[in-house]
């Protein structure tokens, strides 16, 4: 067998395996047996639920199931919060990793996927928000929006559910200090939205975050922050060095107006964990390449490929309520002609391992989710992606989205 194959082979049977253990993981199954910290403000709300089939007040919800799940832990269940049911104060809730809260110092990335949900027509009091802290110190919830002017330790961020501000949608901060700031509206910014998140919610100018899966991901090292949503880098800051401190998420309302649909008004939450190299701090790297035509293309859903943490696969612009397949395949793309019926495609990934055939949503999106194994020896490995789609445009039938070429960090 090719060296190629073998190490492509390897990292298979592995993921197959359930080889990867991240050093901190909750999946949610239960409240009993959750591995997490809650502080809760006062009128605010936690609910272990099956978010498949769940009840909020007087509503039902189904939600499909989070794209990152842990091995090993139940289908779509999670935790939902709420802030500001009916005091007109503003409010938060803070889930902190581990019963006794963790430190965690040096390199390391917290991941978490967020589902904030935004009933149509947006009710009054609509601005909620996702919340993620690094280095915190878990001495009170943290309201993101409104510790600035308290100082609140560690270095901590929100990113707003339907884009309600025009200038501060997505936020890192450092004590009371704002480091950097971006909003849909913004010269320049909504790039950032509209590659991050997939629709725009009941006509915003750009895309949002809301009645979607996020991926969030928040990369620590002693020089930097990196702050990913859907594998897009929206923030690289160098905070004051980041102490040693406490991994969180959590949801807030930001403003003192009681939502008018508060039953549709949440943040759900699953796949917390918390992933610390062991080789090299090498980070990895993830690149679009090729010279594909079509009109889907590949968005590196996750942030940079690293042992033992979750990579996703993107395709935008393929055929709606469809079926794409991926392409695996070992050195990373390059485009070579590919015989395919009557046809001459440009394949862009070659010694291709592996076929996974995704389904795609009413807007042609298509997801696919790895957990690379924590094993040292993948640090360094290069490989790469490609998505296939049916399309009734092209003389072929079949379309393709440029290669993704990723490199393996730790």
């Amino acid at each position: 067998m090719p060296a190629s194959r073998l190490i492509l082979a390897s990292i298979t049977t592995l993921i197959a395996t359930g080889a990867l253990r991240a050093q901190y993981a909750e999946g949610f199954d239960s409240q009993a047996s959750a591995n997490v910290t809650i502080q809760a403000d006062p009128d605010s709300t936690v609910m272990f639920v099956d978010y498949a089939n769940m009840t909020v007040g007087a509503a039902s919800f189904s939600i499909p199931e989070a794209p990152r799940r842990l091995a090993g832990s139940l289908a779509t269940r999670g935790v939902l919060l709420q802030a500001n049911l009916a005091t007109a104060v503003t409010s938060a809730v803070n889930i902190l990793a581990g019963t006794t809260p963790i430190a965690f110092s040096g390199r390391y990335r917290v991941s978490f996927d967020a589902w904030i949900n935004l009933p149509n027509p947006v009710p009054s009091g609509s601005t909620e928000q996702l919340l993620w802290g690094v280095s915190v110190d878990g001495v009170a919830p943290i309201e993101c929006r409104h510790n600035l002017a308290l100082g609140a330790a560690g270095v901590y961020g929100w990113l707003a559910g339907e884009n309600g501000y025009s200038s501060e949608d997505s936020v890192i901060c450092e004590g009371g200090l704002r480091l950097a700031q971006r909003g849909d509206q913004q010269a320049g910014n909504p790039v950032f939205f509209n590659d991050a998140f997939n629709q725009p919610v009941v006509g915003g100018v750009n895309n949002a975050p809301a009645n979607q899966w996020v991926r969030v991901d928040i990369d620590v090292d002693p020089t930097a922050v990196r702050v990913y949503y859907n594998g897009v880098e929206f923030h690289n800051v160098t905070p004051g060095a980041p102490a040693a401190g406490f991994a969180m998420f959590g949801y807030e309302d930001p403003f003192s107006g009681v939502g008018s649909n508060k039953d549709a008004q949440w943040g759900l939450f699953d796949n917390f964990r918390v992933t610390t190299p062991n080789g090299s701090n090498t980070p990895g790297s993830s690149a679009i390449q090729g010279t594909a035509s079509g009109n889907g293309h590949i968005l590196n859903g996750g942030a940079p490929p690293a042992i033992a943490c979750p990579i996703t696969m993107r395709l935008r612009g393929g055929p709606s309520n469809g079926i794409a397949l991926i392409n695996m395949g070992f050195p990373s793309p390059i485009t070579i002609p590919l015989p395919f019926g009557a046809c001459i495609i440009g394949s862009e990934v070659i010694d291709g391992v592996g076929l996974v055939f995704r389904p795609t949503d009413s807007l042609g999106n298509g997801e696919h989710t790895l957990d690379l194994p924590a094993a040292t020896w993948l640090e360094g490995v290069s490989f790469g992606f490609q998505y296939f789609y049916t399309d009734t445009a092209s003389p072929c039938g079949i379309s393709h989205t440029e290669g993704l070429a990723m490199t393996i960090g730790s």
